[in-house]
């Protein structure tokens, strides 16, 4: 029976588009967030208020990033503290009762290099002298608006920003590490590092925003990689049939056809079109020539990605990150070579990222009255049993002295949850 006239309760077809699938991309990530009042407290972190998610995806995708991010953690922390240069006691040598001051460093180095900042939630212990310190995972924070006076006087904090309804954000004061005089005992506080950043009002731009483009290219090359593998490197052919009368019957042939000849046992990909003209030949099979021009592309512009990445983050040899160099440029050894490119980075900008870090680790001793600086185990990378050596020396002092920690009179962290929890 058909529908009377003007029925709404029409069925939805597809668009016509001859037969040819539209491939949608996604947006692309930006250099720097968009910051947004949401009317609830807080500044967005993004239009989405899911850019840290964005950034940690690309860690997470991208080859060269990602080894780019953790080369330059492991430059910030170097070979551990050196416990027995700087003289701590037991007690002294942990931030909370959970892990060390080298684990500390090693979170909030990771964050600073992937967000360009980190946050540390502070709590005074049941003393009312000393002080816990707990890294908090920068992906969860947010800030409130500028005050009157142009300072963010608190942060807000949830385990899952896409889902506020369930992790509801807790908001905490923020805070100064150098003014511990308005520290109430068991209250938590927040610090957020805040470095000059002429392109965003609240939050950092990512210290390698610069090659943002150039990290999502990766993912993608290695997408198309994968491709090259699930269906193959390119489209197999153009598969030409007879046209027929609905989008419908187009849509069941091709569906028909994809089961037919797609997937990792069958390796290549089809193009199907449909004829109008019906004095043609009623099926016609055109493959695609399989040269070797699509991959010379590929490693072409896959090889620029890559150098681009590094130029990002200032890193002057694919070798600091465990890629070939195939320059001799002169050095004996390729320890030579490393050492030197390490020297190199050091003065571009791995001291300045180490300072970012330590200098807040220096304002946590200093309140918990420990008068003492920070002194690290320098990393070399022309010696590697050295290196071995230094960073079980660091590990075994900072699990001898574990027993030493008391723990009842730690204050526990505040996290996303609004619950106490151990990290």
């Amino acid at each position: 029976m058909s529908r009377p006239l003007g029925s709404k309760n029409k069925p939805k077809l597809p668009k016509n588009t001859g037969g040819l699938e539209v491939i949608k991309f996604e947006k692309q990530v930006e250099g720097s967030a968009i910051s947004r009042d949401s009317k609830q407290g807080y500044i967005k972190w993004g239009v989405k208020n899911d850019y840290p998610q964005l950034l940690l995806n690309l860690y997470n995708q991208s080859p060269t990033h990602h080894a780019a991010i953790n080369f330059g953690v492991q430059s910030i922390i170097q070979n551990g503290l050196d416990y027995n240069a700087m003289q701590l006691d037991g007690t002294q040598t942990y931030p909370n009762a959970y892990y060390s001051w080298d684990t500390l460093i090693r979170y909030i180095a990771l964050d600073y290099l992937i967000y360009g900042s980190y946050a540390i939630q502070i709590i005074k212990n049941k003393d009312n002298k000393t002080f816990s310190f707990y890294h908090i995972p920068m992906e969860k924070v947010r800030c409130s608006p500028y005050d009157e006076d142009g300072q963010i006087t608190s942060y807000w904090i949830s385990s899952d920003w896409s889902q506020v309804s369930m992790y509801p954000p807790l908001q905490i004061e923020a805070i100064d590490m150098r003014d511990e005089n308005v520290i109430d005992r068991g209250k938590p506080y927040i610090y957020v590092l805040k470095t000059y950043d002429p392109t965003v009002t609240y939050y950092q731009s990512p210290l390698y925003s610069a090659g943002i483009k150039a990290i999502q290219s990766e993912c993608e090359y290695v997408n198309y990689d994968l491709k090259h593998i699930i269906n193959g490197f390119s489209t197999a052919g153009i598969l030409t049939l007879p046209d027929v009368e609905t989008d419908e019957q187009k849509r069941a042939i091709i569906n028909n056809i994809q089961q037919m000849f797609q997937g990792s046992d069958n390796t290549n990909q089809i193009a199907i079109t449909f004829r109008t003209n019906i004095e043609d030949k009623p099926v016609e099979w055109t493959p695609f020539a399989d040269g070797k021009n699509g991959a010379d592309k590929y490693d072409s512009a896959n090889n620029r990605t890559i150098s681009r990445i590094l130029s990002a983050h200032q890193i002057p040899s694919p070798m600091l990150i465990g890629q070939p160099d195939m320059s001799n440029a002169g050095f004996s050894s390729d320890a030579d070579k490393i050492e030197m490119a390490y020297q190199l980075y050091q003065k571009l900008t791995g001291n300045y990222h180490r300072e970012q870090v330590i200098k807040s680790l220096n304002d946590m001793f200093k309140l918990n009255g420990i008068d003492v600086e920070i002194v690290q185990k320098p990393l070399h990378f022309n010696d590697f049993d050295e290196s071995d050596n230094n960073n079980s020396s660091s590990e075994t002092v900072a699990r001898d002295v574990e027993q030493d920690v008391d723990a009842d009179n730690i204050e526990e962290k505040v996290d996303g949850n609004n619950n106490n929890n151990k990290q």
